[in-house]
């Protein structure tokens, strides 16, 4: 019989029998005799329903990714399974743990799990005793497993030996970290990005990509990339190991105290103070889930129209009746300003209007900046192409100096500036210039729409989409007063 979803009341019974090939030829335990004996059991017990059979033929047991096994699973998980036979318990597993997930499995679904060879049954009391027999060796043998693997790492740390890949900035010789000066210049640079010019982890990101200069595996940079950089001890010379739990598919940290720490056991690229207060900052600087869509709009654009200083957001009101607030920075922490205080949902509501009056009133020819900006951005010049594939190209060499590339990416960058500069060089021969009549008209009114177009989506999509959307057309914006704001757009 083979196995087919069952709408009826009555559960199955699911009987699985496993071989390998090796195993049939060893010990000549055929699926066939396995199904036999277990379909005798069934009737003997007088279960007359016809069971249902889960076949892996030359599966081995050295892990529990089986199609009829998983078949098995769901068909559970499904609660179409009432009971479970095997003829042995190395059937489902070899292995103590994988056996023990298994039969967990079945407690949860509330099936019955019957190995006939060892009168394993766990609905009865001899059953359920013996489960807790093994799930107690099982336990202590994970603590030997861990135990085992905590001393390799001691020992391996106390003698300066890496058990993994190296991280950026190393290389490894015979299990030893060694600076890798070229990158290790690269760690020192997102350090003084980050604690000097008060970078960002997407500036910084952004910085390094736009350079040519690659991450670990020939990768772009990333926040995340440039974030690890800044949080990872090797860099000040301390080994740390059993920091996280990857014993899941999700990768959750680990209390401090099960960290195996080693002090000065790595090559130092970074010095410990600089080290520290990166970390500091960067650990401050980590977001709740929550708070990357905080309805903070104007957060980062918003200044005051009394001394010019950025106005940041905080909160006011009592215990039980807390509001949001931009308050200018100068004022909250120096003194220095006397601003005052505006509620958030009212500035915000100011500037969305703003932009629908912008969008209205916007008149290009009365602006010579503006309309200049516009001229440029409609049609970059093929000069300007070859000058930034030539400034782009100097980086890739830079880059492949200091044996951050391979030559096969510089000479593909010098392919692409050798097409650029031959197309300019055409373009010049047939005189073609850049058009200089404008339809100022349409471009007025493409202006007009797409300011009209951001209010009305500021209205429904989510904060976060919509301070990026701002900050694509949107310099700043400057709070004098209540219902008095004035928008810097970027073109």
């Amino acid at each position: 019989m083979t196995y087919e979803s069952n709408d009826n009341l009555e559960k199955d019974i699911g009987i699985y029998t496993r071989v390998s090939t090796d195993e049939q030829a060893r010990e000549g335990v055929s699926l066939k005799e396995q199904q036999e004996r277990l379909t005798a059991y069934c009737r003997a017990m007088g279960w007359n329903q016809d069971p249902v059979l889960f076949i892996d033929d030359g599966y081995s047991a050295k892990n529990l990714d089986r199609p009829q096994l998983n078949k098995l699973i769901k068909a559970v998980k499904e609660k179409k399974i009432s009971k479970v036979l095997v003829t042995k318990l190395d059937r489902m597993s070899r292995k103590l743990l994988d056996l023990l997930t298994l039969i967990d499995t079945f407690h949860d679904y509330e099936v019955t799990f019957v190995s006939i060879s060892e009168s394993f049954d766990t609905n009865t009391p001899s059953g359920r005793l013996t489960l807790q027999v093994l799930g107690a060796v099982a336990e202590f043998e994970r603590e030997r497993i861990r135990e085992r693997v905590i001393d390799n790492m001691m020992h391996s740390a106390k003698q300066g030996k890496w058990l993994t890949q190296a991280p950026y900035g190393y290389r490894l010789e015979d299990k030893e970290l060694v600076i890798h000066e070229p990158e290790s210049k690269i760690v020192q640079r997102i350090y003084n990005l980050y604690l000097e010019k008060g970078n960002g982890f997407y500036t910084i990101a952004k910085k390094l990509n736009e350079d040519g200069i690659p991450s670990r595996n020939k990768k772009e940079w990333s926040v995340r990339g440039v974030k690890l950089v800044l949080t990872n001890p090797v860099y000040k010379g301390t080994i740390v190991w059993n920091r996280t739990d990857s014993s899941k598919k999700i990768r959750k940290e680990k209390d401090e105290k099960d960290w195996i720490v080693m002090e000065n056991a790595a090559p130092i690229i970074v010095e410990k103070d600089k080290w520290e207060k990166a970390n500091k900052k960067a650990k401050s600087k980590q977001m709740a889930p929550r708070a990357q869509t905080s309805p903070h709009l104007l957060g980062g654009l918003l200044k005051c129209g009394k001394c010019g200083g950025g106005m940041s957001i905080g909160w006011s009101g009592s215990k039980n009746k807390r509001y949001r607030v931009y308050r200018c920075s100068n004022n909250k922490n120096k003194g220095t300003c006397t601003s005052k205080q505006y509620h958030a949902n009212d500035v915000e509501e100011w500037f969305k209007e703003g932009l629908q009056q912008l969008a209205s009133s916007l008149d290009i020819q009365s602006s010579p900046n503006l309309l200049q900006q516009l001229i440029e951005d409609e049609g970059e010049s093929h000069l300007k192409k070859v000058k930034k594939a030539k400034k782009r190209y100097e980086r890739k060499v830079e880059a492949y100096t200091a044996g951050l590339i391979e030559l096969e990416e510089l000479k593909k960058e010098k392919e692409d500036l050798d097409n650029i500069v031959e197309k300019s060089a055409t373009l010049e021969k047939e005189n073609v210039e850049q058009p200089k009549d404008f339809n100022l008209i349409k471009i007025e009114e493409d202006l007009k729409t797409k300011l009209q177009n951001f209010s009305e989506l500021l209205n429904v999509i989510p904060v976060v989409e919509g301070k990026q959307l701002i900050s694509t057309i949107v310099e700043k914006v400057i709070l004098y007063k209540e219902q008095h704001l004035t928008i810097s757009l970027k073109i």
